[in-house]
């Protein structure tokens, strides 16, 4: 997956969002504990007030080409959390709807993304930092 492709999903979120949108450009270090399944880069767009938001990263771009809607289950004054899903194929070749979620601290700006397979008790996560970028 391109650093390329992860740019201009980027850039389609920010196209189409609000005026008033806030952009977060995130970089983890996901290691071996992200599984493959959180990236080094994600992008999240989201307006005050709104229990929407956009997610996308190189997984995304990958099975989705180009940005998923996500939704906010929290934005308070000290933390931000997103959650969406995706679809993917694994090794074996069986389909799953991998469910993510994101909590940003706004404090430190750090970010913690989880990956979780459905129906399973393992997850997936790594940790970094965001800033804005809109």
């Amino acid at each position: 997956m391109k650093l390329r492709n992860i740019v201009s999903a980027a850039a389609l979120i920010c196209a189409v969002g609000q005026a008033q949108a806030t952009v977060l450009e995130c970089k983890l270090n996901p290691g071996s504990a992200g599984g493959g399944y959180v990236t080094e880069l994600y992008y999240f767009e989201f307006a005050e007030g709104d229990d929407k938001a956009s997610a996308a990263d190189a997984l995304i771009q990958y099975y989705n080409k180009g940005p998923v809607v996500a939704k906010i289950s929290s934005n308070t004054a000290k933390k931000l959390a997103i959650s969406w899903k995706v679809q993917i194929t694994n090794s074996t070749g069986q389909q799953t709807n991998m469910q993510f979620r994101a909590a940003y601290f706004k404090g430190n700006k750090s970010v913690t993304v989880r990956a979780t397979p459905p129906g399973y008790a393992n997850s997936f996560e790594a940790r970094g930092t965001c800033r804005e970028t809109r």
